[in-house]
């Protein structure tokens, strides 16, 4: 068994979703004259002899044209020369040169931006050749990192909203590992299904192997979470215990109500004597009772025979625990199984496709109608996906958390309560008593859980209102945690606010009154104090330090998550730490990132977070900065003469910055505080370009490639089409090419 197991491893809605249908693919276009690559014969006499080096004719042009200007004989900028370079094969003191090059090409390095820009297609060929000639001399090359979440703005934006397809988009052949959410509802279903009466709740509730530990990016991409060994043994004590309660159930012993497989029933009393067709019997119901399927018929011969050998050797029960524990060890537990049943790019099968769709919006497998479908052989067109996919948004009976999780991700606010504030801190920002601690930040993330639930009830200019809506709801903690503090604002509306609220509203700065106080409806916030999302105070804490503000941080968001920006890694090189120097205010400690090795990166980040700085690190709209008075510090001594606290003192705030080298000309200029910065951002058809392909990430579980280029230009159409309407988004990325189609992994590198 062990060795098998590691072996494994309302109408309007309605008619808005379904008129949503899709743009015919566009015919690929031959190449442009500006495309096709530059002749040998236009190269220089230097290039010429590059190309006799051993390197075809349209690398040594795209060096003369891109490279050799600031890399050459006459200049070698970062002591850097390219002219030198030979081709195949490659000399070994030069190896590590074209490694860098490669690197630099896809990084979007090189060229610098202020230079010519090569075009896609150019850069593509370029690192082809660069990769194969390393490869041809014994280099191993990770070809797998543009898979990584990290690296999804990489693609050129440009290209991928021209409307001209490069290929035909399909996703890879997969096996996608179920969310920890949807593992632990498999596994509640099955108890409530079977009334097994194992504990559910608290520390009893059993646990998916695997979390999927918050990060920078999106958590859930198919190429990013292999089930590994200890998972699989984690899963081998989760269905041990399950098994145990359901042979138990089904040998009679457990005479509660629920589920009933009569046929296994039948097997376990027979024992020893079960007959091969009692044993297939079996099999067939267990694996329609548990996977909602018919087993195939290798299936059903590998299974009914273990279970007849089982009873043979083992206790009737011990044997039908086995038995089960085979069928929940089957890979559709614990992945979303998407690969074609043939060597060609086609339709993911109809049972296939509904766990897609169910769980692409919910933790649940397909609900009844989905099973329906497929049993009536249907599920097998795009409009037969878009009318259930329009059903399961437009009926608010249906729960959506995949939806809300998005924007958790995608907005990543949900960290703040893991960004430690000390006691000291608190007291000195007059959030905090003596001895009591009631700084409470999940209040924040519960009421910017609400807010976006609320905009998207209306599905209107859906990312325009997150960006600049003035409300927010207020201390509404997830009600399902049974918070006490919540608690006591629903069942106790007479007494005082409890000081935890106290405290989240002194943030918010909302003067309402414990009668005034509501979870159904937002408030309006202090006029010119805040709008959206990115002056909530969730995403201002989680985007800050344990004591100060991150300015960096929330650059680097609006870069990547807005603008689409690529921001390479921090060398291990560098030291990347402002100056201990809690008496000057934060902008001036950031002087360092404006040297000139740092500010290749931080001036397109540095400006965008800097305007931030009219929140301090608690989320508070603030006009003055708070630093340390040295002078004073230094002379608050007791009467022994020893230090007797730190003093404090302001310096008047400076919330300038800027947008620049966002690819759009209307986006870019000065800006005099964050409100005026948002504005510019929310009206932007390139953040909304942006923000739908980080929608295409989530919901299609892999970076985008320029063949999925069409797909996109659909997306966002239906977006805009349907007046920023998240749902007819959402139908148009769940009824695409990349969502229906899988591929062979040979024919494509998308993950």
């Amino acid at each position: 068994m062990r060795t098998w197991a590691s072996a494994l491893q309302s109408r309007v809605c309605l008619a808005i979703l379904l008129a949503n249908a899709p743009i015919a693919p566009a015919q690929i276009p031959p190449p442009t004259d500006a495309q096709k690559p530059a002749a040998a014969a236009s190269a220089s006499v230097q290039g010429a002899g590059l190309a006799s080096a051993g390197k075809p004719a349209a690398l040594t042009a795209f060096l003369e044209s891109y490279c050799i200007k600031c890399h050459g004989a006459e200049k070698q900028k970062g002591k850097i020369a390219l002219h030198t370079l030979r081709g195949v094969p490659l000399q070994d003191t030069q190896i590590e040169l074209w490694k860098q090059m490669l690197e630099q090409l896809e990084n979007g390095e090189m060229p610098p931006e202020d230079e010519k820009q090569p075009s896609p297609e150019q850069r593509k060929q370029v690192q082809q050749w660069i990769k194969m000639a390393l490869a041809n001399a014994g280099e191993t090359l990770n070809d797998g990192k543009m898979l990584d979440p990290s690296k999804g703005n990489w693609v050129d934006h440009d290209t991928l909203f021209s409307g001209k397809a490069t290929a035909t988009t399909a996703t890879p052949a997969r096996l996608w590992r179920l969310t920890g959410q949807a593992y632990e509802e498999f596994i509640q279903q099955k108890n409530l299904q079977f009334k097994l009466d194992i504990k559910d709740y608290g520390e009893f509730r059993i646990k998916a192997p695997w979390n999927f530990t918050p990060q920078w990016n999106f958590n859930d991409y198919a190429s990013s979470h292999p089930v590994g060994e200890a998972e699989i043994e984690y899963h081998m004590r989760n269905v041990t215990q399950l098994a145990q309660a359901m042979a138990k159930k089904f040998a009679g012993r457990n005479q509660s109500f629920g589920d009933w497989i009569q046929e296994l029933n039948v097997a376990i009393k027979a024992g020893s004597a079960t007959t091969a067709e009692q044993a297939k019997e079996a099999t067939l119901a267990s694996f329609k009772s548990i996977l909602g399927r018919e087993p195939s018929a290798k299936e059903l011969e590998r299974s009914s025979g273990f279970l007849a050998t089982s009873l043979k050797a083992l206790p009737a029960e011990k044997a039908a625990e086995q038995f089960l524990i085979t069928i929940l060890f089957q890979p559709e537990v614990m992945y979303r199984l998407e690969v074609p049943s043939g060597g060609a790019r086609q339709m993911l099968e109809p049972r296939a496709l509904s766990r897609a769709i169910a769980f692409a919006l919910t933790d649940l497998g397909p609900d009844e109608a989905l099973r329906k479908s497929v049993a009536d052989g249907k599920l097998t067109t795009r409009e037969q996906v878009r009318e259930h996919v329009a059903r399961i948004l437009c009926d608010p009976a249906l729960g959506k958390p995949r939806i809300l999780r998005f924007f958790q991700e995608y907005f990543g606010y949900t960290s703040a309560p893991s960004v430690f504030k000390d006691e000291v801190t608190l007291k000195a920002a007059g959030l905090q008593k003596s001895g009591s601690y009631f700084w409470y930040p999940l209040f924040f993330v519960g009421d910017a859980d609400n807010l976006i639930q609320w905009v998207l009830k209306a599905d209107k200019n859906v990312l325009y209102e997150l960006l600049t809506t003035t409300k927010t709801f207020a201390a509404t903690a997830d009600p399902k945690a049974r918070d006490k503090e919540y608690e006591t604002l629903k069942r106790y509306p007479d007494k005082p606010f409890p000081e935890t609220v106290a405290i989240a509203l002194k943030v918010y700065e909302l003067p309402i009154t414990r009668q005034e106080w509501t979870d159904e409806r937002p408030f309006d916030m202090p006029a010119g104090h805040r709008m959206g999302l990115l002056t909530h105070p969730a995403w201002l804490i989680a985007q800050s330090g344990n004591f100060d503000n991150h300015a960096i941080h929330r650059g680097r968001w609006i870069r990547e998550k807005l603008l689409g920006g690529k921001i390479p890694e921090v060398p291990i090189t560098v030291n990347a730490m402002l100056p201990d120097e809690p008496h000057k205010a934060l902008r001036e400690r950031m002087r360092v990132t404006r040297e000139e090795y740092c500010w290749k990166c931080h001036q397109n980040i540095d400006p965008l977070g800097m305007p931030f700085e009219q929140f301090d690190h608690f989320g508070r709209f603030r006009t003055e900065e708070q630093i340390v008075d040295k002078e004073a510090t230094e002379k608050n001594l007791d009467r022994k003469g020893k230090p007797a606290g730190t003093k404090y003192t302001t310096v008047k705030l400076d919330t300038t910055g800027g947008v620049g080298r966002s690819g759009d000309p209307k986006l870019d200029g000065p800006v005099k505080n964050p409100f005026e910065m948002i504005k510019k951002l929310a009206a932007s058809e390139r953040v909304q370009q942006v923000f739908v392909r980080h929608a295409f990430r989530y919901f299609i579980g892999r970076n985008e490639t320029l063949e999925d280029g069409p797909v996109l230009v659909e997306a966002h159409r239906a977006y805009v089409k349907n007046g920023g309407s998240m749902n007819a988004l959402i139908t148009s990325l769940l009824t695409s090419d990349a969502f229906l189609y899988r591929a062979p992994r040979s024919a494509t590198n998308a993950g």
